[in-house]
């Protein structure tokens, strides 16, 4: 299945940390483009977003509040995969999907937010967003 769960480099010192989400070095080695930077928010428990895949375009997500449910399906084969999420951890994962890959987020918190990196930016009028139900 076209997807990676890598921990994000972080630095750290007395001040906090510094967590690297996406570099120019990351996507030149994937091949992917760059598109846009955003951040999704969850205004309460089981708040599902997604429920879709991408033809054309890849994205990354990570939490930074709360804890999420993310569900996954290769389109092509039927494989499927889920993993939980916790921010309170202090570790930051960086979650890649690739092209055909559905993918549903769950929040199993009152709140919570990702960023998340798209190899296109948004359009309300995209008809490279497949519905695909998962959750």
């Amino acid at each position: 299945m076209n997807i990676t769960i890598e921990k994000c480099p972080a630095f750290h010192d007395k001040r906090g940390d510094l967590i690297q989400f996406v570099t120019d070095r990351l996507l030149q080695k994937s091949g992917v483009s760059f598109g846009q930077i955003y951040l999704l928010t969850f205004n309460g428990k089981n708040i599902v977003r997604g429920n879709h895949y991408h033809n054309h375009s890849s994205e990354m997500f990570c939490l930074i509040s709360g804890s999420v449910e993310m569900h996954f399906a290769d389109v092509a084969s039927g494989e499927k995969m889920q993993r939980i999420f916790t921010a309170d951890d202090n570790e930051f994962f960086r979650v890649a999907i690739g092209e055909k890959i559905a993918h549903a987020i769950k929040s199993i918190s009152e709140f919570a937010v990702m960023v998340s990196f798209s190899s296109k930016e948004f359009d309300v009028n995209e008809t490279d967003k497949i519905q695909y139900r998962l959750l």
